[in-house]
């Protein structure tokens, strides 16, 4: 049971409609309005006869310079819709932060290399050698290739056999990789002999 429905109801002395008593002999809008005047001698407004108080104007001091020492010019000073003013480089900054965090806790203990242009890469998720299927790289050694075969599992199906000694013609052929693909994995490996030992 709400707090209105308590109430009795009388003739209000303002609006002079009937209505849940809230004080002063008012009903609750009137009373509202009454409280938000001041509360004036004179008793309660009448219904539009007053306009609404206009809203405080407040002076907002923008410093030059956030906490951590950034600049607030126009290309760095920024509000949310909410109108709070905000640092565009410390949001920046954190964002990084927690991209970094985030990149460290999905690539804890993986090949993580930087590339040229400074990112990072990690080698382990796109070889896919935190996944690999020990039944693909048999199918792909014994010439039976899945559809899908990860770069990690072909690679370890070229070592396989090239460990058994076939060539990399024969390879190339049960792996379904290119000639040159099966000799570079090889070469990468350390599984390719120099020409000297060849010749000799």
């Amino acid at each position: 049971m709400s707090d209105r429905s308590r109430r009795r109801t009388i003739v209000c002395a303002c609006c002079g409609q009937t209505a849940a008593h809230r004080g002063q002999g008012y009903c609750v809008a009137c009373y509202t309005r009454w409280v938000y005047h001041g509360r004036p001698t004179s008793g309660a407004p009448k219904p539009g006869e007053t306009p609404r108080k206009p809203p405080a104007k407040s002076t907002r001091v923008i410093p030059a310079f956030c906490q951590h020492g950034h600049r607030l010019a126009a290309k760095n000073l920024r509000f949310s819709p909410a109108g709070v003013r905000y640092c565009r480089a410390c949001r920046y900054e954190a964002e990084r932060a927690y991209a970094d965090r985030q990149f460290a806790k999905r690539h804890k203990d993986h090949d993580v290399i930087p590339t040229i242009d400074g990112r990072r890469y990690c080698r382990t998720c796109n070889r896919g050698e935190h996944d690999i299927d020990d039944m693909a790289i048999d199918r792909t050694a014994s010439g039976d290739r899945p559809d899908r075969v990860t770069a990690a599992e072909l690679e370890a199906a070229v070592i396989q056999l090239r460990l058994y000694g076939l060539t990399y013609e024969l390879i190339a052929a049960r792996t379904g990789c290119s000639l040159r693909h099966a000799w570079s994995i090889c070469k990468d490996n350390g599984l390719t002999r120099p020409r000297k030992e060849r010749a000799a």
